[in-house]
């Protein structure tokens, strides 16, 4: 029921040519060999593929940021500092942005894009488009149409759609 309605949603909501768009836009990115080789067998596999990787990474830049805090509170713990201090250290250290974050979610949300808008363009259901199911699912239907709006118009800020807690 969730990933009709979103279907549903985003097929209301999302402004015609915008798949196109986004497809010019992704191309150019990954240049003419690489996307050919995407597109050219475009099939779920290719799909599941793209939608996996891209969790991967905007869940594993969490992970990372969680294991910074993690060192850094064991560094304070070893320097014998109070427990309350420990623990800020370690939110802190958890907060800040990497230098490679905004990169990171940019390629994720680039992948995503580019998966979704292959998937509309060549007629397949978005029900059964895995990038589209994973963003539904992870974030919601409002961000897919984020994603696709932002896609039709400019990727240089794609790190801006970071992913919703």
């Amino acid at each position: 029921m969730l990933i009709a309605e979103a279907v549903s949603y985003v097929q209301a909501t999302v402004a015609v040519g915008a798949a196109d768009a986004a497809v010019v836009r992704a191309a150019g990115y990954a240049g003419d060999r690489v996307w050919s080789r995407l597109t050219d067998d475009w099939s779920g596999r290719n799909c599941k593929g793209l939608a996996r990787l891209a969790r991967a990474a905007l869940d594993g830049k969490d992970w990372l940021h969680g294991r910074i805090g993690d060192l850094v509170g064991l560094l304070l713990e070893l320097l014998g500092t109070p427990r309350v201090a420990r623990d800020f250290g370690k939110e802190v250290a958890k907060r800040i942005p990497l230098p490679w974050d905004q990169q990171l979610v940019a390629v994720a949300r680039g992948m995503q894009i580019a998966g979704i808008a292959v998937c509309v363009v060549n007629g397949r259901n978005l029900a059964k488009c895995d990038c589209f199911i994973d963003v539904v699912v992870n974030e919601g239907k409002e961000r897919v149409r984020q994603l696709m709006e932002w896609a039709a118009k400019d990727w240089r800020n794609l790190e801006h759609l970071a992913p919703v807690a």
